[in-house]
């Protein structure tokens, strides 16, 4: 593919198993995409899909459309960037046959054919049913694989007969993206297409706030200056693994217990969220104080920008952007060394790893950085020459738009 300045133009491509050339000339782009969230909540994979679909309308590479069975905070800000949203009610609300699952998919693939578009990018698992329609229209599919879980068991939820048509919609796209090599690994059974590529997830540093605002930020949040600051941030639930932090703390020497800071961002209502209340009102008293849970706000920068120390305590994830951004917030990194974590945090370097559900060895990284400023200076200062070594966001997107051009061109052969 020939590159230029500006992004992608009218240029000729080639690709596919006979080389044979397939030319662009007389297409004009954009290429007419609906992308299909899971959520539109600030959250890692919809916000990965909102600043791809940004960035390729932005290079005129794709017109995109915002496709999302619930409503959320992210609607405006597509909006604001003069993209279309649609929330559709979901096609599978209550059904769990065979029979009844093939009839809501044709009627949901008729709404689909009428959007009129080129293409159909379906991020995480749970849009599986977006594959199974576009494959009945003949549209040409991305499908953006973020989760680790088990694929044997994910869609069990569906019942039998879903659930084995789901599997099978992994040989309906162009492609499957994941965005850990990992994740890939686990997936490889469903591979009998030989569809399955990894474009590592890039960080859009320019929606970062890089002013040096910490003094300003640990202020807005009451931290003294002496203080230790450590910072869990997602989702509070059992996936994300939070309550090994709050145990940790309490395995902490007690001259500790007055010179440190907790922020766990990311809290919604659940049963999870009510144990690890319960867990930090378990602390004694003075710790109790320096812990603080706080609500999902898309307002995280703060939080980076007053910690000291970024601890991830995950047990399921691929490639996580909280991961990214503490890198590029030059935070030492505390982490569990699942999936593509591994591939993103190099040990000694810019991280600690530690055993998810083994709180004794997170008190015991906690210490190591409390204990030796040198080293948490030195794992600090490394962050930017890891983060410099990964996938940059410019060669994220690209790698998206020309899989997208790919899969419109190979369709219309």
């Amino acid at each position: 593919v020939t590159d230029v300045t500006d992004g992608w133009k009218k240029e000729e491509l080639k690709f596919g198993d006979c080389g044979s050339l397939i030319s662009a000339k007389n297409h004009i782009y954009p290429i007419k995409v609906l992308m299909c969230s899971n959520s539109l909540d600030f959250t890692g994979a919809p916000l990965h899909q909102y600043e791809i679909a940004v960035k390729l309308a932005a290079l005129g590479v794709i017109k995109p459309i915002a496709f999302c069975v619930s409503d959320g905070p992210l609607r405006q800000a597509y909006e604001q960037q003069g993209i279309e949203v649609i929330i559709h009610d979901n096609p599978l609300e209550h059904i769990y046959q065979r029979d009844a699952y093939d009839e809501a998919i044709r009627s949901f693939s008729q709404e689909i054919k009428s959007y009129q578009v080129d293409a159909i990018y379906a991020n995480t698992l749970e849009n599986f049913f977006v594959v199974d329609a576009a494959h009945q229209l003949g549209i040409p599919t991305v499908w953006n694989v973020h989760e680790s879980e088990p694929w044997q068991t994910y869609f069990n939820r569906f019942g039998a007969e879903i659930a084995a048509r789901a599997l099978e919609c992994f040989r309906f796209p162009y492609k499957v993206i994941f965005v850990a090599d990992a994740t890939r690994d686990r997936y490889l059974p469903l591979n009998s297409h030989h569809n399955f590529t990894v474009i590592h997830n890039g960080l859009d540093l320019s929606r970062l706030d890089n002013s040096d605002n910490s003094e300003l930020a640990r202020n807005s949040l009451g931290v003294d200056a002496s203080d230790v600051v450590f910072l869990v941030l997602g989702t509070v639930c059992e996936r994300k693994g939070q309550q090994d932090l709050v145990k940790a703390l309490s395995l902490l020497s007690e001259k500790w217990h007055d010179r440190i800071r907790c922020f766990i961002v990311g809290d919604r209502p659940s049963i999870y969220s009510n144990q690890l209340a319960d867990l930090v009102g378990e602390l004694p008293e003075k710790l109790q104080k320096r812990v603080t849970v706080v609500p999902e706000t898309p307002e995280t920068g703060k939080y980076y920008q007053a910690a000291d120390i970024f601890v991830c305590t995950s047990r399921i994830e691929s490639f996580p952007r909280v991961i990214l951004e503490a890198m590029a917030c030059d935070l030492p990194i505390i982490t569990t060394p699942v999936f593509g974590i591994r591939e993103q945090v190099k040990p000694g370097i810019n991280g600690l790893f530690y055993t998810p559900d083994r709180p004794e060895e997170l008190a015991a990284a906690l210490n190591t950085l409390l204990e030796d400023g040198s080293l948490r200076d030195l794992l600090a200062d490394n962050a930017k020459y890891v983060l410099e070594s990964l996938n940059t966001f410019a060669e994220m997107t690209q790698g998206y738009g020309q899989i997208f051009r790919e899969a419109y061109f190979t369709n219309k052969k």
